[in-house]
């Protein structure tokens, strides 16, 4: 008779999820560096995810049941069993079996992820992810790093895969923001920053404007959702986000004045270019197509056939919305909600710095996706924003349990105690010892 997670052996078992969570980490960095490389493509993809699977396969055996799993990840995968309906209304056969292979990859990565996370909180190493790959990308590129080649204003002619590279860079940005409150190593954080200044580099030589914005929301939100609103000392921490800010609207001032992307950006405010006005386009014919045809939309990957543009919509609300109707706008949208009630409803039960910390990049990684999505790309067919997503669904569960413990007796620093086992189930707590006797030199008592 399998005991799962009932097993009393709470710590082994977080230790166990914790390296599954480095793993998968070191994949995602490996895919997006190495694996970009054509002569490694194929070896990275398959090797790499056999070896992936050989770690995760029995650790979830072992602790997982069905009712374990995230309702999100269940939500994701009504999705694709919506998405199916398309097979009586789609054209392009091949683009079709495309978009759903890429909606499966979708399903399953953030249930893994998700369940990796919700048993560990170990986000860090997915943090260190994106920040290593928004600095590799930029190191070893094509273009060599200089200030004369993003200051060059009338370039016309952008990098290679250049709004995949300015995304990456945006996640490795927020990657640097969101370690920054897992250590308290200065010379760890120095070295946050010089990743960062780099990744900041790719956003910018990249001349992706929606990249840009994304940037620019990370910007402004950590300071008030992280920053500020995680810290004890509220003086202290208003007055370095002031400082924060005056520094970014620098930095973004000389952006926008001195850079190809700044000639890019304000042409697209001012909606002076061709690129903004067939976006907008776009997302107009999106919606029409939702209209005549509100249920199942024209089927999954339809968009460009539909249109007769042949491209995707820019917008990730437009093309769901036109490609699987109502009902899958409602189940894709409904993990962000789910999501992000259960991390703002954990929020009240929970005072340590490090926990709310951690609560506030998920959220904030959620209106990121929102505004990325809304803004230039579909996030649900893009595999570099995957990972992202089961991060957040992944802590918004983590945070829900440390919350029901915290309403049970106060809880250790999650430095000194950071994971505690929970029973099978939606997440319900086993009976555990008071936390009284943890500390940072014996975190796992007998």
């Amino acid at each position: 008779m399998r005991t799962g997670l009932r097993k009393n052996d709470p710590a082994s078992a977080e230790r166990k999820w914790s390296r599954l969570a480095a793993i998968w980490s070191i994949y995602y960095f490996t895919a997006w560096t190495l694996g970009q490389n054509d002569r490694y493509t194929w070896s990275i993809i398959w090797l790499g995810a056999a070896a992936v699977g050989l770690f995760t396969v029995p650790l979830f055996a072992k602790y997982i049941r069905f009712r374990d799993l995230p309702r999100e990840g269940v939500l994701l995968g009504a999705f694709v069993l919506w998405a199916l309906t398309g097979l009586f209304v789609a054209t392009d056969m091949t683009m079709f079996s495309r978009c759903l292979k890429l909606m499966i990859e979708l399903s399953l990565i953030v249930l893994a992820v998700s369940v990796i996370l919700k048993y560990s909180g170990a986000a860090k190493w997915l943090y260190l992810a994106f920040w290593g790959v928004g600095v590799v990308r930029v190191l070893y590129g094509s273009e060599p790093v200089s200030m004369e080649r993003i200051t060059g204003t009338e370039v016309v002619s952008r990098i290679d895969y250049a709004n995949t590279i300015g995304f990456l860079c945006t996640l490795g940005v927020l990657g640097m923001f969101a370690f920054w409150g897992e250590t308290k190593k200065w010379w760890l954080r120095a070295a946050l920053v010089a990743g960062g200044a780099f990744a900041l580099y790719g956003v910018v030589l990249s001349a992706s404007r929606g990249a840009f914005v994304t940037l620019i929301a990370i910007v402004l939100l950590w300071p008030a959702m992280c920053l500020v609103g995680a810290s004890k000392s509220k003086l202290k921490a208003l007055v370095a986000a002031v400082v924060l800010l005056y520094l970014a609207y620098g930095i973004y001032q000389f952006i926008v004045q001195e850079t190809y992307m700044g000639v890019r950006y304000t042409n697209a405010t001012r909606m002076e270019d061709g690129s903004t006005q067939t976006r907008f386009d776009l997302v107009m014919i999106g919606f029409h197509l939702f209209v005549q045809n509100p249920l199942f939309g024209c089927g999954l990957g339809q968009f460009g056939v539909a249109s007769g543009t042949g491209l995707y919509a820019h917008n990730e609300v437009a093309e769901i919305a036109a490609t699987t109707g109502l009902p899958g706008l409602l189940l894709y949208y409904s993990v962000y909600w789910i999501a992000w009630r259960r991390l703002t409803r954990s929020l009240g039960c929970l005072q340590d710095p490090l926990f709310r910390y951690r609560i506030n990049v998920a959220r904030m990684s959620l209106l990121i996706l929102l505004i990325s999505g809304a803004l230039t790309r579909p996030n649900f067919f893009a595999q570099n924003t995957m990972f992202l997503l089961g991060m957040a669904v992944g802590m918004a569960h983590w945070a829900e349990r440390m919350a029901r413990l915290a309403c049970r007796g106060p809880l250790p620093s999650p430095r000194a105690f950071p994971c505690v086992m929970p029973a099978p189930g939606w997440g319900a707590p086993v009976s555990l010892p008071p936390p009284i006797a943890v500390s940072p030199s014996n975190p796992y008592p007998a």
